[in-house]
């Protein structure tokens, strides 16, 4: 049977490969022998080059008609013998006898018309006959009153020789009438479509299939084309696996924009704010409700400037102002202190005294104690009461400034700002919030973790997210509904499919078998299970259209069916390579526990299989359907057991024999090609009436 895997292991004891649901491939009988296994056919029936389907031989098809004196018809498995009017078949089942009526003519006749009946027997005698040699012809024989008449079948046209049939390439004229392929066989030809096409009732015209017309092709938008089709995604979304869409993470492109926080919504995105901060109306930035930001310059006349840089403290920042000129004490978010000594004065001016002159610029930052906000006094209120003290602070200062200095307390350490030169030690880098000193610097969070700033400490990535690069503030989403099985994970390899594709109880009547992100590439370390458990008396149909496993993993990755998950059950089905044809199968168990496994090496397409359960009064029918050869023998059935919706059709009235009525005698005419119609109706006639 074509499609078939076979399985050669070099083990011992000996493995019989015959001992399997398949037969071994073998479309009659199969005997193991040690180390292999060999097909054979029954009688009147050659096996073929791939050594497992069996062609019918043509009895009639030698120089002998097949022992017939007349005329030879080829039966599936056997021939028949048949004689011309007048004629009637002998005993034996090759000869032709004259009948009776005939006989009884020449017997009432004179001497003289018996003498002329001996005459034309011997001149028959003496003539070719079709009952020696076929009378010379390569196919069909018939004997005429001037001697033997030879004829070639449909396909073949006879020589000049007036015996030998030749076979017409069909193909050589128009391309036999086919749209896009044709291939010539003996007596015959094939048309065939390119991918993306199928071939319609009339066996030669090719009609684009509209993918889109099949469910669950794409997630979200499909559009059909000419011989393939293109699945878009709806905005927020970016494709995936080439059907599939996942929700684009906004926030991990420049924290989407946000100058705070970023939080990523199905399709969308937004932007929020720490407590005491307001959205802006640009909808990105955060307005501070809670700090107040002002610069206040102090001016000195005389001194000197030694301030080198502006230094920026983040935390612990507290400014200290002697008790006897100020009694408030403020929380700052950072003061920012800037000096630089007045211009001189250029010209002829320039030779004169100049006097110099020092500002000393202090930014300060300053945050609302939110002991301050009460039941009766909101953040605004108790920032307008902040801001009245520090505009006190600020005068302060200044008075301070006006007589020697000033003074700042960072990190528990005072600073003075004198007019005598002011000289600061240098800082020690800081690690912002969430950062962590490893040795003299800040270190990053490892992939699979994030932190609000990329630094340690940092948190797991959640189930469902993963993060493949160091020092990230967020984690992107698996996308598409998918998990992951833990936390920290940091390849979108570790995002696991869907519940609904992967795994889980099937439906009592029909349904199918998917890998993850198929038709995309399945990802690393899978493993998929499902269960078919039929309604009482149903048994199991299996069609698998195609299958793309990587031979190069050594059975890494693999499909098995089995009566349940233990080793030692009855297997029905088990690969780990690609097969391109397709197979149909039934379950040698009445339940199947399926199993799908991925290593961590190469990846590929992988599968789509439908199954059907059927009323197991049908198992013998269904069984003669599958095995034979004819079923996949020709490409055009092999597209039907590829066709989405043909397999549905045939399942459809497979699982519930009723709907048969809803298609009509047009539509299936219209649906399958008439020699997949014939092999299903011989199948049919037969299994209903045996007796006829």
């Amino acid at each position: 049977m074509v499609g078939v895997e076979v399985y050669i292991m070099m083990a011992k004891p000996d493995i019989d490969e015959c001992d399997n649901d398949f037969n071994g491939g073998c479309v009659h009988e199969c005997f193991n022998i040690p180390g292999n296994y060999r097909c054979t056919c029954y009688d009147g029936f050659m096996l073929a080059h791939d050594g497992h389907n069996c062609l019918d031989i043509d009895e009639c098809d030698n120089d002998f008609n097949g022992g017939c004196v007349h005329e030879c018809f080829n039966i599936p498995g056997n021939y028949r013998c048949t004689c011309y009017d007048g004629f009637m078949l002998a005993h034996d089942g090759h000869n032709c006898l004259e009948r009776e009526e005939a006989a009884v003519e020449v017997l009432e006749g004179n001497a003289t018309a018996g003498a002329d009946v001996d005459k034309r027997v011997k001149r028959r005698l003496l003539m070719e006959t079709c009952a020696v040699n076929n009378g010379g012809c390569d196919r069909t024989c018939k004997d005429t009153s001037t001697g033997v008449h030879c004829s070639c079948p449909v396909g073949f046209t006879l020589q000049f020789d007036g015996k030998t049939c030749k076979d017409i390439d069909e193909c050589q004229s128009n391309n036999g009438g086919c749209d896009h392929f044709c291939k010539n066989t003996v007596g015959s030809f094939d048309c065939s479509c390119r991918k993306g096409f199928k071939l319609l009732t009339d066996e030669k015209s090719c009609q684009d299939i509209d993918e889109c017309s099949f469910e669950r092709t794409c997630d979200h938008t499909c559009i059909n084309h000419p011989g393939t089709f293109e699945c878009t995604c709806n905005k927020g979304y970016a494709l995936y696996g080439f059907t599939h869409c996942g929700d684009i993470n906004e926030c991990s492109i420049n924290n989407g924009g946000c100058q705070q926080l970023c939080v990523n919504t199905p399709g969308d995105y937004e932007c929020l704010c720490h407590s005491n901060y307001k959205l802006h109306w640009n909808r990105k930035d955060c307005v501070d409700i809670s700090t107040i930001k002002i610069s206040v310059t102090f001016k000195l006349s005389e001194g000197k400037c030694s301030l080198k840089k502006t230094e920026m403290f983040q935390e612990g920042l507290e400014q200290m102002i002697p008790e006897r000129h100020n009694s408030v004490m403020e929380s700052f978010q950072y003061v920012n202190l800037t000096c630089s000594s007045g211009k001189k004065v250029h010209g002829a001016l320039s030779r004169l005294p100049a006097t110099r002159e020092i500002f000393i610029t202090a930014d300060f930052e300053l945050e609302t104690s939110q002991k301050e906000v009460t039941d009766t006094c909101d953040v605004r209120c108790a920032r307008r009461k902040t801001e009245k003290r520090f505009r006190k602070t600020i005068r302060t200062l200044r008075k301070t400034v006006s007589r020697d200095q000033f003074r700042v307390r960072v990190s528990g350490m005072d600073h003075e700002v004198a007019r005598k030169s002011l000289k600061l030690s240098e800082p020690q880098q800081s690690c912002g919030a969430g950062q962590m000193h490893v040795g003299s610097r800040c270190d990053q969070c490892s992939p699979g973790e994030y932190s609000p700033d990329g630094f340690k400490p940092c948190l797991p990535c959640p189930i469902g997210t993963y993060q493949p690069e160091a020092g990230r503030v967020s984690c992107f989403p698996c996308g598409g509904g998918l998990t992951t099985r833990h936390s920290s994970t940091s390849s979108f390899q570790d995002c696991e499919t869907k519940d609904r594709q992967c795994g889980g109880e099937l439906g009592d009547y029909t349904g199918y078998i998917e890998s993850p992100n198929y038709p995309g590439d399945y990802p690393a370390n899978t493993e998929c299970t499902w269960n078919i458990n039929p309604p009482p008396k149903r048994r199991i149909l299996i069609v698998v259209p195609e299958i793309f496993l990587p031979i190069e993993d050594e059975c890494g990755d693999y499909l098995v069916m089995r009566k349940s998950s233990s080793s030692n059950s009855v297997t029905t089905y088990e690969t780990c390579q690609t097969y391109e044809r397709p197979i149909a199968f039934t379950s040698r168990s009445k339940k199947l526990w399926i199993q799908f496994k991925s290593n961590e090496g190469n990846s590929a397409k992988g599968f789509q299989v439908p199954y059907v359960t059927y009323d197991e009064d049908y198992q013998e029918l269904i069984e003669d359907i599958v095995r034979d050869g004819r079923l996949y023998a020709s490409e055009n059935h092999q597209e039907i057991l590829k066709d989405k919706k043909l397999i549905k059709a045939l399942f459809d009235v497979l699982a519930h024999p009723q709907n048969y009525f809803k298609y009509t005698a047009q539509e299936s005419r219209e649906m399958f090609p008439r020699s997949f119609i014939r092999l299903l109706r011989s199948k049919v006639s037969r299994f209903l009436r045996p007796y006829k």
